[in-house]
């Protein structure tokens, strides 16, 4: 695992080999909509687990795991993935592949604490510009994360899927953000 950023109490890392408990941000997310009555028939747990499953498969698919961190827990986790990513995402055209990402799976624990904002602008967006890369995609059901991502980026496609048991309609939208510039980092605050 590699420090990426620190602030405060708060260690923004990242990790290129995979460990189950990275995914523990998703789980609490899907406790709570157990919990608190807000359940949508779609277990994100079960999904971003198949998806690490299913990248593994892949040869010339790689992914890479940020995780972030509050006094040594997991309070968050991001994967980025990349390579061929054609095979993945049939959503939308994806230009200039060997350039592009695709970002899943972002979930915090510690809400509105601006984490994400900073998570983004500060460590995600300058790590994968200084790689050489020019754009992240971006899928999202949850309608609250719309005017994050539209901030960063613009909406590209919107898409509609089943749920688990089939009982509703899960309608979404994608993303592309260009991070080929510094320009591209905005104040999300």
């Amino acid at each position: 695992m590699e420090l990426l950023h620190e602030k405060d109490t708060i260690k923004f890392c990242v990790d290129s080999t995979f460990d189950i408990k990275y995914l523990s941000p998703i789980q609490s997310y899907v406790q709570w909509k157990l919990e608190g009555n807000n359940w949508d028939d779609y277990n994100e747990l079960y999904h971003a687990s198949r998806l690490i499953e299913q990248l593994k498969t892949h040869p010339d698919i790689w992914f890479d795991t940020h995780i972030l961190l509050k006094d040594n827990s997991i309070i968050g986790v991001l994967l980025i993935v990349g390579g061929k990513i054609r095979k993945l995402e049939k959503k939308y055209e994806i230009e200039n592949e060997d350039h592009s990402l695709l970002l899943k799976y972002f979930h915090i624990i510690d809400k509105g604490n601006g984490y994400g904002s900073i998570w983004l602008n500060d460590v995600i967006l300058p790590y994968y510009r200084q790689k050489n890369f020019s754009q992240i995609y971006v899928n999202s059901s949850h309608k609250l994360s719309y005017p994050f991502y539209e901030r960063l980026g613009r909406l590209i496609a919107k898409y509609e899927q089943q749920s688990d048991n089939n009982l509703y309609r899960r309608e979404g939208s994608c993303f592309l953000i260009d991070i080929g510039n510094k320009d591209t980092i905005v104040n999300l605050v």
